[in-house]
C-alpha cells in the first residue's frame, strides 16, 4: 500500500494530467483556437485566458516531480542503477514523442519536420538529470537553482542563422525552427534549459520525502516554501525588471490589468512562470498529504500512469475531433473547430470521465505485475 506522501505526489501529478487535457481539447475544439492567441489581451476574454493560463501549471509541476520521484527511486537503488533508468526513460520519451505521440497530435509522423513538445522536453530533461545524480546532491540543487534563477539574464543572446550555436541554443532557450537540410527540419516547441533546472530542483525536493523527514516538518516546508514562492512572484512581477522577458501594463479594468500581470512567458519557462506555478503546487502537496476522499481517488488513479493517460488522451481527442467537426485538409489538425468555450468545458468532462476507467484498469494491471519491466515504460 502506498504511503500517504506518494499518493500526494500521484494526486498532484493527476490533477495537472486532468487540467492538461483542457488545453488540448481547446485546441481541437475551439473554434478560436487556430485564430489568436488566448493569452493576448487584445483579442482574448478573460474565460479564454483563464482556460489557457491554468494550464500553464502542468508542464513545470510535471517535471518537478519527475525530478522528485526520481530522487526517491535513488533511495532504494544505486546511483548507477537510478542514471541508468533516467537514461533509459529520458531516451524512450523522446523516441515516443516523434513516433506515437506525434501520430496522436496529427495523424502523421511528420518524418520531414518533427516537432519538439513537451514529452521531448521531459526526456531530454531525464537524460540530463541521468548525468548529474552522479554528481553531490547538492550540486544538484545548486545547478538547478541557477539555472532556473539566472537563465533570463541571456533572453537577449543570439547566434547566427543557420550555425550549430545558432541550433543548440533553439534547443536550450529559444522556441523555433532548425533547419537540417531543404528536406528535414525540426521544430522545438519547448526549450529546455529552464526545464534542466526543475528537473534538478524536484530531486532537491524529493530529500523532503525521504523517511528520515516528519510529515509534519515536511508539511511546514513544503506550505512555507509554496507561499514564499508565490510571494516572490507578486514581488518580482510588481518590479517589472527581472525573471521574465514581457513586461505587465496596466489596462482599461482592473481585470484585464491582473490578467497583463500574471501572463509570463512560458517558451521557454521564465523564472515569474515558474514561481507563480510552482508554488502553488508545493502548496497542494503540503495541504494534500493524508487527504483520503473520493476526488484524491480519481487524481491518484490518474496520477500513477501518467503515460499512459497522455497517449490515450491524445488519440481520444484526435478522433472526437475528427468525428464531429467539418475536415480541413489545410489546417494543421486537418479540422475546423467550431465549438464555443462552455462546449469545450462538457466535452473536457467527458474525456476526463472516460478515461479514468482505463486508467484505473492499466493501474491495477501493472501493479498487479511487478515481473513485467516494460510496464514501467508505460
Amino acid at each position: 500500500m502506498k504511503t500517504p506522501r506518494i499518493q500526494s505526489i500521484d494526486a498532484l501529478r493527476g490533477l495537472v494530467m486532468i487540467v492538461m487535457a483542457l488545453d488540448h481539447i481547446r485546441d481541437f475544439f475551439h473554434y478560436d483556437s487556430a485564430l489568436h492567441d488566448p493569452t493576448n489581451l487584445q483579442d482574448t476574454s478573460p474565460l479564454l485566458f483563464f482556460t489557457r493560463w491554468i494550464t500553464h501549471f502542468c508542464a513545470p509541476t510535471f517535471i518537478l516531480l519527475t525530478g522528485l520521484s526520481a530522487y526517491l527511486y535513488g533511495l532504494k537503488h544505486t546511483k548507477k542503477e537510478l542514471s541508468r533508468f533516467l537514461l533509459t526513460r529520458g531516451l524512450w520519451l523522446i523516441l515516443l514523442e516523434v513516433t506515437v505521440v506525434a501520430f496522436g497530435w496529427f495523424f502523421t509522423l511528420r518524418i520531414h519536420n518533427p516537432i519538439l513538445m513537451v514529452i521531448w522536453a521531459i526526456g531530454i530533461s531525464m537524460v540530463f538529470l541521468a548525468l548529474m545524480v552522479r554528481l553531490p546532491y547538492w550540486t544538484v540543487v545548486v545547478t538547478g537553482a541557477l539555472l532556473v534563477g539566472f537563465h533570463n539574464l541571456s533572453d537577449g543572446m543570439q547566434f547566427p542563422p543557420g550555425t550549430f550555436m545558432n541550433g543548440l541554443w533553439t534547443l536550450l532557450h529559444v522556441q523555433g525552427r532548425i533547419v537540417f537540410s531543404p528536406d528535414f527540419a525540426l521544430f522545438c516547441f519547448y526549450p529546455v534549459l529552464p526545464y534542466f533546472g526543475l528537473i534538478c530542483l524536484g530531486f532537491g525536493l524529493g530529500k523532503l520525502f525521504g523517511p528520515e523527514v516528519a510529515a509534519s516538518t515536511r508539511k511546514k516546508t513544503l506550505l512555507f516554501s509554496g507561499v514564499s514562492a508565490i510571494v516572490l512572484f507578486a514581488l518580482l512581477r510588481s518590479l517589472n525588471s527581472f525573471g521574465d522577458p514581457g513586461h505587465w501594463a496596466s489596462q482599461d479594468t482592473p481585470l484585464y490589468t491582473l490578467l497583463s500581470f500574471v501572463n509570463c512567458n512560458k517558451y521557454p519557462v521564465s523564472l515569474l512562470f515558474a514561481l507563480m506555478t510552482l508554488g502553488p503546487a508545493l502548496v497542494f502537496l503540503s495541504i494534500s498529504e493524508g487527504v483520503q476522499n473520493g476526488v484524491t481517488r480519481i487524481l491518484v488513479t490518474i496520477g500513477k500512469v501518467p503515460m499512459f493517460y497522455y497517449i490515450l488522451h491524445i488519440y481520444l481527442i484526435h478522433t472526437l475531433a475528427l468525428l464531429t467537426e467539418e475536415p480541413n485538409p489545410n489546417s494543421f489538425m486537418h479540422i475546423t473547430p467550431h465549438f464555443h468555450l462552455r462546449s469545450v468545458y462538457l466535452i473536457w468532462i467527458g474525456i476526463v470521465a472516460a478515461l479514468y476507467f482505463p486508467c484505473k484498469w492499466y493501474g491495477t494491471y501493472k501493479a498487479a505485475h511487478p515481473e513485467k519491466k516494460w510496464l514501467s515504460y508505460l
